[in-house]
């Protein structure tokens, strides 16, 4: 078996079985599409960062142990600015519209593997959401009730970008903390601050190991004292979630981070281009 095909597999492992329904195949005009705005937010701005194409016809056999009738399927992760408050949201609260017009409700809807406190904002969709390169997905909507952690619901969110299948994945998150607010954090013990970082899915080195010293070495971050620092150490490894934690050794704070390209690949084996994100604290952090 190729690292590559190791690498997907492990990916797919790491999941566990969510609710499943067939795909429903309906005119788009069948219902009308809800308005972004009319999301129940709780207060604190929801949107959908990203819709990720990252997978199309190619999940394996494996997958039908997550999802009954899934291999052959397509896998996209959906990243939400909020954390999302149930671990498997119903399937029929999502659905994806292609380029021709063909309105589809996923197969399933799961959370994991990233179901930490600290994690939470990425729904793996899974079920046939058209074709590269003649008819891909290009709408997400959530149209059924989708709880946030936290409180207020996602639904009527929706996204009119879908990124292609052949972009490689990059930051959508980034929050800073102070070592004692991850628990169970690997960082070392000199860490004065972790920036953990959340990508559009789920990501390994280019040989399909984890990320490791050349990942490091190839992140920049800024204070804001204008220094550019590499991380002493990445952290939250080996769980194939979409989370990386950068580990810091000072208390100035993290504004932005920066990764080369060719750092990281998808499931796919596509490389990620140069991605910057500014860095923030998190807003739902109890602190």
């Amino acid at each position: 078996m190729s690292a590559l095909a190791s690498t997907h597999l492990a990916l797919l492992a790491s999941l566990c079985a969510a609710g499943c329904k067939p795909s429903a195949h309906t005119p788009a005009d069948a219902r009308a599409p809800l308005d972004a705005s009319s999301a129940t937010d709780g207060g604190a701005s929801a949107r959908i960062l990203e819709a990720f194409f990252g997978l199309d016809d190619a999940l394996p056999v494996m997958a039908n142990l997550l999802c009954m009738g899934a291999s052959g399927m397509d896998g996209m992760p959906v990243t939400f600015s909020r954390r999302i408050g149930v671990d498997a949201p119903d399937v029929a609260a999502f659905r994806v519209t292609t380029r021709s017009g063909a309105a589809i409700t996923p197969r399933c809807a799961t959370l994991r593997p990233a179901l930490g406190p600290s994690k939470r904002h990425t729904v793996l969709l899974i079920g046939d959401f058209g074709d590269d390169p003649a008819d891909p997905p290009a709408r997400v909507e959530v149209v059924g009730s989708v709880p946030l952690m936290n409180g207020g619901d996602a639904q009527g969110l929706s996204i009119d970008r879908v990124t292609p299948l052949s972009r490689g994945p990059e930051l959508r998150i980034a929050y800073r903390y102070a070592p004692t607010e991850l628990a169970g954090t690997s960082c070392p013990a000199t860490t004065r601050q972790i920036v953990q970082v959340t990508w559009a899915g789920g990501v390994r080195a280019s040989t399909g190991a984890e990320l490791g010293d050349e990942a490091r070495t190839r992140t920049r971050i800024t204070l804001s004292t204008g220094t550019i620092v590499t991380p002493i150490a990445l952290a939250d490894l080996g769980d194939n979630d979409n989370y990386t934690q950068l580990c810091l050794d000072t208390d100035d704070p993290a504004e932005s981070v920066s990764i080369e390209a060719g750092v990281a690949i998808d499931p796919r084996g596509d490389a990620n281009p140069a991605t910057t994100i500014a860095v923030t604290t998190d807003p739902e952090a109890v602190r």
